[in-house]
């Protein structure tokens, strides 16, 4: 049996994990409820432009995403044709990390033997357990989470944050969710906390019914898995990671067990 399933992630970024995501028995929709965008207000640029100038006395730049690499770098290029050498790069997650390495960057690779990627799986790192009078820049979104750097600072860093994007309701998704609502049952994804918050909201603005919580919900972690859990979803299944490959691999084997049509109610919350 053919299932659907409800790809969120940002339109510039879904053709990668369509691919990862298809298969004969998947019919992959994308419904973008997350849009990316720089920051383009005058003071929001020249506090970006301020961070970027003093960039030199920095000993390590973290980069949260590939968004983050994105818009990044191209700030860094423009005002650093030679980066400093004794400033070392990091990344949360291995997609950001081959974001880093794809754009020039010789970021640093030995993370430890783990499958999260995420911001714990960094800090473990041991070039972050002492970091007395060791200046850090972290590269992010507007409004990110604090636990990366209130962590650092507990290590005795000094932390800035050059927040580059934010994060947008794209001002088609309503209509998108609702085109996708009207094919009926699917399968739900998601990449980040932020993008179920944002599923979470439109369907409860558009669905008649709340049968859409006891469909499978694809997650890339145990943090995401306790939001869904919290806003009543019944049936989490929990990646590794976020990276396409984690996704897929959990995708699949859930779509294995799967017997006929979308699993009713039941509680399976942060299944593996």
């Amino acid at each position: 049996m053919k299932r659907r399933l409800w790809l969120t992630r940002p339109a510039h970024q879904a053709a990668a994990t369509t691919q990862a995501f298809s298969a004969p028995d998947v019919d992959v929709v994308s419904v973008p409820v997350m849009a990316i965008a720089p920051l383009r207000e005058p003071a929001q640029q020249q506090a970006v432009r301020d961070r970027i100038l003093d960039f030199d006395r920095y000993d390590f730049a973290i980069f949260i995403s590939q968004n983050a690499v994105h818009y990044g770098t191209e700030w860094l290029d423009e005002y650093w044709p030679q980066l400093p050498l004794h400033c070392q790069f990091l990344a949360v997650g291995q997609a950001t990390a081959t974001a880093l390495s794809a754009a020039g960057l010789p970021v640093v690779s030995e993370l430890p033997l783990t499958s999260a990627m995420n911001s714990e799986a960094l800090l473990a790192l041991p070039a972050l357990s002492e970091l007395k009078d060791k200046q850090i820049l972290i590269f992010r979104g507007r409004g990110g989470r604090t636990h990366l750097g209130d962590t650092l600072r507990a290590r005795g860093a000094r932390v800035d944050y050059c927040e580059l994007y934010e994060r947008e309701l794209p001002v088609d998704a309503p209509a998108r969710v609702g085109d996708a609502l009207a094919l009926g049952p699917a399968w739900l994804s998601v990449h980040s906390g932020e993008s179920l918050q944002h599923l979470y909201q439109l369907l409860q603005d558009q669905a008649d019914s709340y049968s859409w919580r006891t469909w499978p919900l694809l997650v890339p972690g145990a943090r995401v898995a306790a939001m869904a859990e919290a806003m009543g979803f019944s049936h989490i299944l929990v990646a590794d990671n976020a990276t396409d490959g984690a996704m897929a691999a959990r995708l699949r084997q859930a779509l294995t067990a799967a017997q006929d049509g979308v699993p009713s109610a039941r509680a399976v919350n942060n299944e593996k």
